[in-house]
C-alpha cells in the first residue's frame, strides 16, 4: 500500500473527524479509507485513532504522528511546487557541451538575446570535440557533429554543415587550379585530422559518391589553424563555410570544384531523455531550432 496516500488519508480523517467525510473528499470508499489508516497503525505499531460509534478521537501517539505527517505533506507540496515551476518556467542552470567552432562562430553571437529573454536561466557551456557522456558528466544537452549512432540518447538533427574546398590566389598561381576531384591528389591539402588517421574528402557527383585521400604537410583539429595556413598560401583547405565566408567574399580565398557538393556532417542536439523535460531545456532547444534548424549553413557561392 502507498504510504504517502495513507498519510494523506489519515490527515484528512483526523482533520474532519470522520472516515466517511474524508472518503468523500478524497473520492475513495469508506472501506478504503479505513484500510489506509489501519495500514499506518500496523506500520507504526501504535493506535492512531480511538473509534466509537459517535466520534473519532486522536490518541496521544496519533497526535504526534499527525503533526509530523502534516509537516511532511507541507514539505512535499513545496517540493512539488518548486519542481513543477522548474518544468513550467525556464530557470536554473543549463549545462551544455558543444563543439567549439560552431558554438563560437554561430551560437555564441546569438546568446545575449537568448539570455536576456530568460533572466532566471544560467547557462554553463563546455566546449569540446569529443562525444561526452551526458548522464555521467551531468549535461542537459550536447551540440555535436559526431555521429551519435549507438548512443542510447535522444537525438535531434538540426542541420547540415556546408564545407567549401578553397585556396588562396597566390597558391593557385604557383600550383594551378584543380579542375577535377582527382586533381586534389597532386596538391598540398590542409587536413582536419587527429593524429595519423586516414582522411578522405568525399563528393557527390552525377556518377555517385567519389572519395579522394589528399596528402598534407599540415594536419590539425583546429579549423582556424587550417584557415590561416590556407590564407598564407600553404595549400588547399576544406573549411566550414561560416568560417571563411568573409574570406571568400573578399577574394582572399577562392572556392574550388563548385560543380560537386562536398559530403558534409550533420549537426545534432543530443539529450539524455525526453521525459519531464524542464523548461530551461525546452526553450534552449526551441532557440537552436529557430536559429539553426533544418537548413544548410550556406549561401550561394559564385566562382
Amino acid at each position: 500500500m502507498d504510504i504517502l496516500k495513507s498519510i494523506q488519508v489519515f490527515a484528512r480523517v483526523a482533520e474532519l473527524g470522520s472516515f466517511t467525510r474524508a472518503a468523500d473528499l478524497l473520492s475513495i470508499s469508506n472501506a478504503a479509507a479505513t484500510r489506509h489508516v489501519s495500514f499506518l497503525e500496523a506500520r507504526f505499531g501504535v493506535r492512531l485513532l480511538e473509534r466509537t460509534t459517535r466520534r473519532l478521537r486522536l490518541t496521544e501517539a496519533g497526535q504526534i504522528c499527525l503533526d509530523h505527517c502534516l509537516r511532511a505533506l507541507s514539505e512535499l507540496e513545496l517540493a512539488e511546487s518548486a519542481a513543477s515551476h522548474g518544468v513550467l518556467a525556464p530557470e536554473g542552470t543549463l549545462r551544455v557541451s558543444s563543439t567549439s567552432l560552431f558554438w563560437m562562430f554561430r551560437i555564441a553571437p546569438r546568446l545575449p538575446d537568448f539570455l536576456r529573454r530568460y533572466p532566471k536561466l544560467t547557462l554553463q557551456v563546455n566546449l569540446t570535440e569529443r562525444q561526452p557522456d551526458l548522464v555521467e558528466e551531468g549535461y542537459d544537452a550536447s551540440v555535436q557533429f559526431l555521429d551519435p549512432v549507438g548512443q542510447t540518447m535522444i537525438v535531434r538533427r538540426l542541420r547540415r554543415l556546408h564545407r567549401v574546398v578553397c585556396a588562396a590566389p597566390d597558391y593557385l598561381a604557383r600550383r594551378g587550379r584543380p579542375e577535377e576531384i582527382a586533381d586534389l591528389t597532386g596538391h598540398d591539402c590542409l587536413l582536419y585530422a587527429q593524429g595519423s588517421e586516414v582522411v578522405e574528402w568525399e563528393f557527390d557527383t552525377p556518377e555517385g559518391r567519389v572519395a579522394v585521400a589528399p596528402t598534407s604537410q599540415l594536419r590539425s583539429t583546429d579549423a582556424q589553424t587550417l584557415r590561416l595556413a590556407a590564407l598564407a598560401g600553404l595549400g588547399v583547405v576544406r573549411s566550414p563555410h561560416f568560417l571563411i565566408e568573409e574570406d571568400l567574399q573578399a577574394g582572399r580565398l577562392v572556392p574550388l570544384l563548385l560543380q560537386w557538393r562536398s559530403v558534409d556532417p550533420d549537426l545534432y542536439v543530443v539529450l539524455p531523455s525526453r521525459k519531464f523535460m524542464p523548461a530551461k531545456l525546452r526553450v534552449f532547444l526551441d532557440f537552436l531550432s529557430e536559429e539553426f534548424g533544418e537548413r544548410d549553413d550556406s549561401t550561394p557561392i559564385n566562382p
